[in-house]
C-alpha cells in the first residue's frame, strides 16, 4: 500500500506543477494584453491631443484655394444628391489636410426625408455615412476635430430639426435646472 501511495504523490506534484504553469501562462497573456491596450490608448490620446496652431497669415493664404476647392465640391454634391433645388447646407469647413467636411440636407436623396447628414470628401467626391464605408466614423471624427477654415456657417446638428423646414416645426426644449 505504501508503494501505491508513494506513486500517487509524484503524480499529484506533476499535476500541481502543470496547473501552476498553465496559471502563469494565463497571467502572462493577461499582462501582455493589458500592455497592448495601454500602448494603444496612449497612441489614441496622442492623436487626440491639441492640434498645432496655424498662423493667421498661413490661413489667409490657404483660404482662396480652399474656397475654389469648395466650389468644385458643391457641384459634385449637387450632382450626387440629385435634388431639384440647391442643397441646404449646415456647417462646412476645410481641414488642414485639404479635406472638405460638413453637413447637407439630404432631402429625398437617401430614400426619404433624411434631414442634415454628414459628409466629407475623398479626392473631391462627397462621401456620406449612408454609403456604408467602414471607416466613415473615424474619418468624420478627424474632420470634426480639425475645423480649420470655415467655408459655410451653419448648424452642426444632424437630423430634421436643423433644416429650414424643421426649424419651423420643431420646438426648442429648454431644460430648467434649480439653482
Amino acid at each position: 500500500m505504501s508503494s501505491a501511495s508513494s506513486q500517487g504523490a509524484p503524480r499529484r506534484r506533476r499535476l500541481a506543477l502543470r496547473l501552476r504553469l498553465i496559471s502563469f501562462g494565463f497571467v502572462g497573456l493577461m499582462v501582455a494584453g493589458v500592455a497592448v491596450l495601454v500602448a494603444d490608448l496612449s497612441r489614441v490620446e496622442k492623436e487626440a491631443g491639441p492640434l498645432p496652431e496655424i498662423s493667421a497669415a498661413a490661413t489667409a493664404a490657404a483660404r482662396p484655394g480652399m474656397e475654389a476647392r469648395w466650389i468644385a465640391v458643391q457641384a459634385r454634391l449637387v450632382a450626387r444628391l440629385k435634388q431639384a433645388n440647391p442643397p441646404e447646407l449646415g456647417a462646412v469647413w476645410a481641414t488642414r489636410t485639404g479635406r472638405i467636411c460638413g453637413l447637407v440636407n439630404g432631402f429625398g436623396s437617401f430614400g426619404g426625408l433624411s434631414g442634415m447628414v454628414r459628409f466629407y470628401t475623398v479626392e473631391g467626391a462627397p462621401v456620406f455615412g449612408e454609403d456604408g464605408r467602414p471607416d466613415f466614423k473615424e474619418v468624420w471624427a478627424q474632420c470634426d476635430r480639425d475645423r480649420w477654415i470655415v467655408l459655410h456657417a451653419g448648424s452642426d446638428q444632424t437630423g430634421f430639426c436643423p433644416t429650414k423646414l424643421g426649424q419651423a416645426r420643431c420646438e426648442t426644449v429648454k431644460v430648467w435646472l434649480p439653482k
